[in-house]
């Protein structure tokens, strides 16, 4: 108020511009230089003159405020700009397989972004570790805590050609209890049962096994192993199952899956850096998660395709083989 005051000259004016009355700013003029127990201003009826002190005191106020504004213009720019650092936590498969590609994409588009990021699996408390955004399957159990959802992480079950070749039939979700399940922890330290759907069809399975885990890395290297059967991730099945090495199976049955979040910590003064990292991140896993099930369905309906061929092929062979025994067997009568 005291430089605005200076700049135009009078109470009325300076008054005028801040939304106020003229009695109200002189009062607060006064009421300052009590308080610094100097006299700012010489007034008289036409106009007001800095006294010595006056001068001093406002070349210094004039500067605060520059500087003043000066922050407040690097600030509103920086949040108005993709620039600055971020930490982001992530589960390490998730990390391994999709994040690392997706960060490198990310970071070139935006060179003044650095990115600090940490795959574990562990529980992560985020106010106390300074880490803006946590990706997880799950919501976990802080309500402070905002949460977007990016998506959802689709589950099939799997095994490997060589389990399945000495195995008993699995034509049907409950035929797994009676197959070597490998058992993965979904949340917590519980096995929850696996849920499945087929239309309207609805199916809890309570499975049992010997070989429990929490990773699902080390489940995967179970299932290649020729261990037994198990679910996982769509994203980190499909280059087994491209491959060979693994087969999914019950593929007519859906799996719940897990559904994906972002973590962070408060949505009020949303930093343009947080607010593009969630955007970018939601579409590209939802691209992904797009492309990765059509490469599913586009396989198995090639080998279905490559099925009934097989099996067209062995009936036409059958076919010509019984008309060759029959001409056989006339050739024979004659």
């Amino acid at each position: 108020m005291f430089t605005k005051v200076v700049e135009v000259g009078s109470f009325t004016s300076a008054g005028e511009r801040l939304g106020m009355t003229k009695a109200t700013v002189s009062r607060k003029i006064a009421d300052l230089e009590e308080r610094l127990g100097v006299r700012l201003l010489n007034r008289t009826t036409r106009q007001l003159n800095l006294t010595e002190t006056g001068k001093a005191f406002y070349e210094r106020c004039s500067r605060i405020m520059t500087d003043l504004d000066d922050a407040q213009a690097l600030v509103t720019t920086r949040a108005e700009q993709v620039r600055g650092k971020l930490k982001v936590v992530m589960p390490i498969e998730l990390g391994q397989l999709m994040m690392g590609r997706f960060l490198g994409h990310f970071m070139q588009k935006y060179p003044d972004v650095e990115i600090d990021a940490e795959l574990t699996n562990r529980r992560v408390d985020m106010v106390q570790e300074g880490v803006d955004v946590h990706i997880q399957v799950g919501l976990g159990q802080d309500s402070n805590l905002i949460a977007r959802r990016l998506g959802s992480s689709k589950k099939i079950m799997v095994a490997s050609p060589d389990y399945l070749a000495k195995a008993p039939p699995l034509l049907h979700p409950e035929d797994l209890n009676d197959h070597e399940n490998i058992l993965l922890k979904q949340s917590g330290d519980s096995y929850e049962p696996l849920h499945f759907s087929k239309g309207k069809e609805k199916l809890t399975v309570q499975v049992k096994g010997r070989l429990h885990c929490n990773n699902v890395t080390f489940a995967r290297e179970a299932l290649l192993s020729g261990l037994g059967v198990g679910f996982m991730p769509l994203f980190l099945a499909l280059p087994y199952v491209n491959e060979g090495r693994l087969v999914r199976i019950l593929p007519e049955w859906n799996m719940d899956g897990g559904e994906m979040y972002a973590l962070y910590q408060s949505r009020q003064y949303m930093p343009k850096l947080l607010k593009t990292f969630l955007d970018e991140v939601s579409r590209t896993l939802d691209e992904m998660d797009k492309l990765k099930t059509k490469c599913m369905l586009d396989k198995e309906h090639l080998l279905a395709h490559l099925m009934r061929d097989q099996v067209s092929q062995e009936k036409d062979l059958m076919a010509a083989v019984l008309e060759n025994a029959r001409k056989a067997d006339k050739d024979a009568a004659a």
